[in-house]
């Protein structure tokens, strides 16, 4: 629970610790707005403190705060979901098998989510050597069958980037197709046989069929959605986990944290989902960076209304922009 206080009132932000269904509780004495901050970080605080520096800044005007954590991947996701009860990241690595990775998923014993982070390189069996090592069998032996037992009753979420989300498993465009495309020495034939290879696994994993996102981390999140799990991306999988909905009905201005906002890449992807869930709400949608390159009319086709660079002065930066926007 992060907690962002004034003299008069204290305002809380319960994650998902299985009290409300894990949904962001709103909490306060007095109020005129109600603020979401959406936080991945900023000048070397972690996504909980920084949003909590920062919702400071409304919450001193008398103002109802809320703070959600976020990430895409990487560091960044292992780090927004340590602050909710409930939930761990498990990260893929790349070689040639998955195994280590199912090893990891039967450790994830004590926790109701596992996020199984797949926005890196990832191993090139199509998670195999996952469920093999989670069943204890050969994939074709049965061990998908065993595999879904293990991880029965706990929510298996693969996080992957935005541009993958409906990847193909199979096909011109599948998983091996982009493999040999990407060497630089395009090859049919490895091509097609890398193709019948995921096929045939596809269907021991009782997927004849591949659903679209089957194709996502280099086919990992194949074996994931066999698994009764589901692909998302890192926002909208923590969305889910706090119960962003509620919130967003209530907010009068989403607030996006990032350490640096450029339109060459760095804080985008954080940037346009906290954007799109303003529009979903809305409601405005203002960016605070330790540096910001972007123009005005960069961050208008992001749906964001300003963007303020703070450097290294978070509080006292924030608090001038609270002025801003309060109403």
């Amino acid at each position: 629970m992060l907690f962002v206080s004034d003299s008069d009132a204290s305002y809380p932000h319960r994650a998902a610790d299985g009290d409300g269904d894990g949904e962001v509780v709103w909490r306060t004495l007095r109020s005129t707005m109600r603020v979401l901050v959406i936080s991945a970080g900023i000048a070397g605080l972690d996504p909980g403190a920084a949003g909590s520096a920062v919702g400071s800044a409304w919450a001193d005007l008398g103002h109802q705060v809320a703070v959600v954590p976020i990430g895409i991947g990487g560091s960044g996701l292992v780090a927004a979901v340590s602050t909710i009860p409930g939930a761990v990241v498990v990260t893929a690595g790349e070689g040639e098998s998955s195994a280590q990775l199912g090893v990891d998923l039967a450790a994830a014993r004590d926790v109701a989510t596992i996020l199984v982070d797949l926005t890196g390189d990832c191993a090139d069996d199509g998670g195999a050597g996952l469920v093999s090592a989670l069943g204890g069998l050969a994939v074709s032996d049965g061990a998908i069958e065993v595999a879904r037992s293990v991880v029965s009753g706990r929510t298996l979420v693969g996080v992957v980037s935005d541009d993958e989300l409906e990847a193909p498993l199979l096909g011109v465009r599948g998983v091996a197709a982009r493999r040999t495309y990407s060497s630089g020495k395009p090859d049919i034939g490895a091509a097609l046989a890398g193709d019948a290879v995921l096929a045939h696994l596809a269907a021991d994993l009782g997927m004849p069929e591949p659903p679209p996102g089957a194709g996502a981390g280099n086919g990992l999140a194949l074996a994931i959605l066999a698994l009764g799990g589901v692909v998302r991306t890192g926002p909208a999988a923590i969305g889910e986990l706090v119960g962003i909905e509620r919130s967003l009905a209530g907010a009068d201005l989403v607030v996006i944290l990032t350490e640096v906002l450029d339109f060459g890449g760095a804080g985008i992807a954080e940037t346009r989902a906290a954007a799109a869930w303003a529009e979903q709400a809305l409601v405005p949608c203002v960016a605070i960076a330790t540096r910001v390159q972007i123009s005005g009319r960069e961050l208008r086709t992001l749906g964001v209304e300003s963007a303020y660079e703070v450097g290294a002065e978070v509080a006292s930066g924030a608090a001038r922009i609270a002025r801003t926007w309060n109403w």
